[in-house]
């Protein structure tokens, strides 16, 4: 009997201490520092300082976890990922729009956020532009918005009023010319710049005219954009746009843009939410406003451009998977999202979070919302991944020619041949 007592004490003291050192173990794992890599192509300053901001206050109650944040340029992002993965390098998480990087989803190298408990804040129509075949592959941060931005006080000046039909728009552009005052800011030196220009209007005029899949259809089933009425007209608007600029915009990049901007060289600037904040820091004492690009000179089909902007996407094959989903869900955080309301001075997706106090120019936008008069680019998708990059380099390049050199037969026929031969 007392072996058999001897033994079962035996046995407690072992299992006492097996459950000791689990814990102590599981301890010393909760506590072991991890590093997670965020990469991004954040153009503007504010932005940075959004995200910095909702980083440093991450970290200060995780304090086993390190964010180290890369960036990237956002025209040569498709091409560094695909060297991250020939390297076997990829980040825990990393920036883009699921729909235009199907291949990467196809190839399993993102992760399905289908059921994370971040997503349900998230504004519904933003979640749908991250969904490819049923699968959430992006958290978004913010509701971003295009449109025409402009100098209030510029508009006054010259005695100019907001235009609501596409005939108003284009008079009030030659009211500014005939003042010697060139209308648009004109980034043609960043090639996305010229696809934001012509995607301001052409989203909300594909889905008026019920043509919502003609990016798709030419990627994919080889419909020609030069046989479709629709692309003539919207490039015939945009050859419009172009004949308000001048041969030095051809230089004019992204941040020279906004300079520019909001210096008051131009009353106009046809662009993204992006950069209001960056605006509004270098001109707070200018009053900026928005309006719908008219594409027609039926008012109501003229309507704000909503869609994702900064969206973080998380690689399939992360390391630290509780650890990114915890940073992802403090993102998803009123405090957070409030933090980049007040920080990046942008629209958080969170539904939950008002503009309350916010930038007034963010404020002036949330109309829109509340009215519906917004198109949601989720139901007109783009051309994805290298058949992206083709279309918006010949665009760059035919924004650039003179009025006398674009063709817009020859550049749809452009587009056409090179589409093709990528699809080959």
């Amino acid at each position: 009997m007392r072996k058999v007592v001897v033994l079962l004490l035996a046995l407690l003291v072992a299992t006492s201490l097996f459950a000791q050192g689990a814990a102590e173990s599981s301890s010393a794992s909760a506590d072991k520092p991890v590093t997670l890599r965020l990469v991004h192509y954040m153009g503007e300053q504010t932005k940075r300082d959004g995200l910095d901001a909702m980083i440093a206050k991450f970290e200060e109650t995780h304090p086993n976890v390190k964010v180290d944040i890369e960036v990237v340029n956002s025209t040569q992002y498709i091409a560094a990922y695909k060297n991250y993965i020939a390297a076997d390098e990829m980040p825990d998480l990393l920036f883009g729009k699921p729909q235009n990087m199907t291949e990467f989803i196809q190839g399993g190298y993102f992760k399905d956020l289908s059921g994370e408990d971040y997503m349900k804040n998230v504004l519904g129509l933003l979640k749908e532009e991250c969904t490819v075949n049923g699968g959430i592959y992006g958290f978004p941060i913010d509701a971003q918005v295009k449109g025409v931005f402009y100098n209030k006080d510029m508009f006054k000046q010259y005695g100019v009023e907001v235009p609501q039909t596409r005939d108003e728009f284009f008079a009030a552009c030659d009211k500014f010319q005939a003042a010697g005052v060139l209308p648009i800011i004109h980034p043609l030196n960043f090639i996305h710049g010229c696809f934001h220009e012509l995607d301001a209007f052409f989203t909300a005029m594909a889905i008026a005219k019920g043509d919502t899949h003609v990016w798709m259809d030419s990627q994919n089933n080889g419909k020609k954009l030069a046989e479709n009425p629709m692309m003539v007209e919207a490039f015939e608007i945009y050859n419009k746009l172009l004949s308000y600029k001048d041969p030095g915009d051809t230089a004019i990049d992204q941040p020279q843009g906004i300079q520019n901007f909001a210096a008051g060289k131009r009353p106009m600037y046809i662009n993204g939410g992006w950069l209001i904040g960056d605006v509004t820091a270098a001109a707070p004492n200018t009053e900026f406003g928005l309006f719908p690009m008219p594409w027609s000179n039926n008012a109501e089909e003229n309507k704000v451009w909503v869609g994702i902007d900064d969206c973080f996407i998380v690689a399939a094959n992360t390391k630290h998977p509780q650890e990114v989903h915890d940073l992802l869900a403090y993102f998803a955080s009123d405090e957070a999202s409030l933090t980049w309301v007040q920080k990046a001075k942008l629209m958080t997706s969170n539904v939950n979070v008002a503009l309350d106090g916010a930038n007034p120019l963010l404020q002036s936008i949330k109309p829109f919302f509340d009215s519906g008069k917004i198109a949601a680019k989720a139901y007109v998708p783009d051309y994805t991944s290298q058949f992206s990059t083709a279309f918006r380099q010949t665009l760059q390049a035919w924004c650039a020619l003179s009025a006398e050199e674009r063709s817009v037969d020859k550049l749809l026929t452009e587009i056409d041949s090179e589409i093709a031969n990528i699809r080959k």
